[in-house]
């Protein structure tokens, strides 16, 4: 039996109903943190902050809060005793998830502290909204990409090439479909029904996230391995049972282990092939990313977005 055949069941319109629901708790989240996010706090008191209050409203995380400072793109997510805060002119991107029974809304924004990049920030913000103006059913992924880039390149800035937004599914954040922050030479229709995350990112620098040697976000890779230790084997249980196919952190395991454990069970697991490791992306030094993502229901006509 697949992964998703053991995921719980429900009509479209009670899907739909799931989806509207993170939708809400992504918003009401992303208010109550804005006012938080200020030079000299810890990272790590944000993303537990947004973590439990995703709870308190009702949902579940649907990966690590991601908190990636200006030209940290992607996948950064405080790991155990993170120290870092954000500093005076950092521009900060805030990208975090929300899911009802699986059905997942996920949305990001950027602060700058940086007058000089405001622009920068406009430039993926007004992207995202020409991109959800461009999307109903019959249109193609690339001809978003296309606006998408375009709009990015007005404001003098370049699109980032390798990372897109990206359909969702039961407990599956990047299906097999994705909207690119480029103009590519095919896409795939898009269909009524369909719930994308659509993310843009503008960059003053080269337009490419590279892999940085840093992992904090994991996932579980659903194939079956043999674990040597008991110590691997009730960490993967306790994965399987919270997280499912979800991105994780080992920050979430702490309750209940000590970091030394988790660390010692990581190891095993990624060594034998069971989860896959998300290294932070990063554009090149000294260079600047800003991020705007909402998650959107494909409608008759257009698009209802759930984060907004």
């Amino acid at each position: 039996m697949s992964e998703n055949e053991r995921h719980e069941k429900f009509t479209k319109e009670e899907e739909l109903e799931r989806y509207k629901k993170a939708g809400s708790i992504h918003r009401q989240v992303t208010e109550y943190i804005k006012p938080h996010v200020k030079v000299g706090v810890k990272l790590i008191d944000l993303c537990e902050m947004i973590e439990s209050k995703i709870l308190e409203l009702g949902g579940k995380y649907a990966f690590p809060t991601n908190i990636s400072i200006n030209n940290l793109a992607a996948h950064y997510s405080s790991p155990p005793s993170d120290e870092t805060v954000i500093e005076e002119k950092d521009i900060v991107k805030i990208d975090f998830g929300v899911h009802v029974d699986g059905y997942i809304a996920d949305g990001a924004f950027t602060l700058t502290f940086n007058q000089e990049y405001n622009s920068l920030v406009e430039a993926s913000e007004e992207a995202l909204n020409k991109a959800i103006e461009a999307i109903k059913p019959k249109v193609k992924t690339n001809e978003v990409g296309k606006i998408i880039e375009e709009t990015i390149k007005k404001y003098g800035y370049r699109p980032i090439r390798d990372l897109s937004g990206h359909i969702l599914g039961q407990y599956n954040l990047h299906g097999a479909k994705n909207i690119p922050n480029i103009k590519v030479p095919f896409g795939k229709e898009i269909f009524e029904g369909e719930v994308y995350a659509v993310e843009t990112f503008a960059t003053t620098g080269q337009g490419y996230a590279h892999e940085t040697p840093y992992v904090y976000i994991y996932s579980l890779i659903p194939v079956r391995a043999p674990l040597r230790s008991q110590l691997a084997r009730t960490v993967l249980k306790k994965i399987m049972d919270e997280f499912k196919t979800l991105p994780f952190s080992q920050r979430w395991l702490l309750k209940d282990m000590t970091l030394g454990s988790v660390k010692l069970a990581f190891r095993e697991l990624v060594n034998t092939g069971l989860l896959h490791q998300y290294h932070v992306l990063a554009d090149v030094k000294g260079s600047y990313v800003s991020q705007a993502e909402h998650t959107l229901i494909v409608t008759r006509d257009g698009c209802e977005v759930t984060t907004r």
